[in-house]
């Protein structure tokens, strides 16, 4: 239950200022139970949806203040603001995917769709049905791996593999994105 919990708070914070998304720990419940990661998964798309009501109702009201707190986050610039509004014009749907999987994110997501007046309501139905789908993937791969390995690995030392990517994902990432 306690990881349920954090998986909500993570993807909670995520979704409003922190800047590691909550992969990282769905990938570590996977190694062990791939049902306890879709648990996880499907609280955190939810909670999810609850910080970009937070960041969508922010961008609505005070949106120069939003922007400039959000510009403080790490790997968000302008650009990123560029990016994520081009999505949005496929649509919400498709942009929150889009996001999702190239890296936007979802705060940046959720304030862009506030600056554009979309529906909070549309926002807040929308957003767990377009996380969920990385959530469940990285859960799915990290469960994977480990089956793979088997018992050639410890749980220790799967948990040490898996905690040892997730630096190499965000130096890539913050590489590219910037600090």
């Amino acid at each position: 239950m306690a990881l349920f919990c954090l998986a909500a708070l993570w993807s909670f914070a995520e979704a409003t200022l922190f800047f590691i998304a909550p992969d990282a720990l769905l990938s570590i419940i996977a190694l062990r139970s791939l049902r306890k990661a879709m648990v996880a998964a499907l609280l955190a798309s939810f909670a999810a949806a609850f910080g970009g009501l937070l960041v969508w109702t922010c961008a609505q009201h005070f949106p120069e203040e939003t922007l400039q707190v959000l510009l403080l986050v790490p790997g968000i610039s302008g650009s990123t603001f560029e990016m994520a509004r081009q999505l949005l014009q496929a649509g919400l749907f498709e942009g929150l995917l889009g996001g999702a999987f190239s890296g936007i994110p979802y705060k940046v997501l959720s304030a862009e769709a506030g600056y554009a007046s979309i529906p909070a309501q549309s926002l807040f139905l929308v957003s767990p049905v377009a996380r969920l789908p990385r959530f469940v993937l990285v859960a799915f791969i990290s469960w994977s791996v480990s089956r793979l390995v088997g018992a050639r690995l410890s749980d220790r030392r799967k948990l040490a593999l898996c905690l040892a990517v997730w630096p190499f994902v965000y130096a890539n990432y913050f590489l590219t994105a910037g600090w």
